[in-house]
């Protein structure tokens, strides 16, 4: 056998087997992948998988406790499928639903601020790690984020324990397709590590007829010292491939044009996205975002 051929089919088998193992691996991870790839950090653990669970049916659980000790629930979830659906493997029973299943954040998560992220719950979303309320939601259809930092015992197994309200109300949002109630937990839930000072969104506005991305950076709170934002294109994209800004003291937010070399355009024949690495960094820390966008020009005319 040539030389060559023998080592592409042995790197072929070596691809096969870490591709075989992953699968695996995650067999038992309900959609496994981040569920935000426009905005994805390294740091995350996707908690998708069987979580013990128990209606509420007549609203008692807080009063009785169940946020303290949830060793009682009879039933098993898969999340992130709303109880009702097949894919939960719970019917639906009642308007109040308790989710708990434990958790171990890794030990060198340390000196970093820790967050459960849900990506969708509907409709008043509660949660308590090792019976400390760590923060609450209301609405359905969006993602948000709860700091667990406080409460986090790095490396130490703990409980976490989600209640969701579907109760119907008049002033609630109610979808209008057909498709039937989604109550409860219905879009990935993770957890995700950020520094003190991290990225809030970074916002991409197509300049078509100038060749250029207008880009607007956010963070979660004003800079205390001068912070530096990088934008890092991949080759083939931009001849320069790193571009960094300043940003003040006092100041959350950055904004500055990008000009694009032979601007690749969006379109459904190809829909060609600009992957980028956006990160934010100062003295001892850095928030390292990957996200993407595309240049497309929408227009109304005669």
């Amino acid at each position: 056998m040539h030389h060559l051929t023998k080592t592409i089919l042995q790197a072929s088998l070596v691809s096969l087997t870490l591709l075989f193992a992953t699968s695996v691996a995650l067999a038992g991870i309900p959609l496994p992948e981040h569920p935000r790839p426009d905005f994805q950090r390294d740091s995350w653990m996707n908690l998708n998988v069987d979580w013990a669970f128990q209606f509420d049916k007549e609203n008692t659980g807080i009063k009785d406790g169940w946020q303290q000790d949830a060793s009682t629930f009879p039933l098993t979830i898969t999340v992130p499928f709303p109880w009702g659906s097949k894919l939960s493997g719970v019917q639906d029973e009642a308007d109040i639903g308790w989710y708990a299943r434990s958790i171990v954040v890794p030990s060198d998560w340390d000196k970093q601020r820790v967050f459960l992220v849900v990506g969708a719950s509907d409709w008043q979303t509660t949660a308590w790690l090792d019976g400390n309320k760590v923060g609450e939601h209301q609405g359905g259809y969006t993602p948000f984020s709860i700091d667990l930092t406080k409460h986090v015992q790095f490396g130490k197994e703990q409980q976490l324990v989600i209640r969701v309200d579907d109760t119907p109300h008049k002033f609630k949002l109610e979808g209008k397709q057909g498709y039937g109630r989604a109550a409860g937990i219905w879009q990935t839930v993770y957890l995700e590590k950020r520094p003190v000072v991290a990225l809030n969104n970074v916002h991409f506005t197509p300049d078509i007829d100038n060749d250029q991305v207008l880009v607007t950076a956010t963070l979660n709170q004003p800079a205390a010292k001068d912070l530096s934002f990088l934008l890092q294109f991949r080759p083939d994209d931009r001849k320069e491939t790193t571009i960094r800004k300043n940003i003040a003291a006092g100041q959350a937010e950055v904004s500055f044009d990008v000009s694009l070399n032979d601007v690749k355009l969006w379109s459904l024949d190809d829909p060609y996205l600009y992957q980028v690495e956006a990160v934010v960094e100062g003295e001892g820390f850095a928030d390292r975002v990957s996200t993407y966008f595309g240049m497309r020009k929408i227009s109304v005319g005669n």
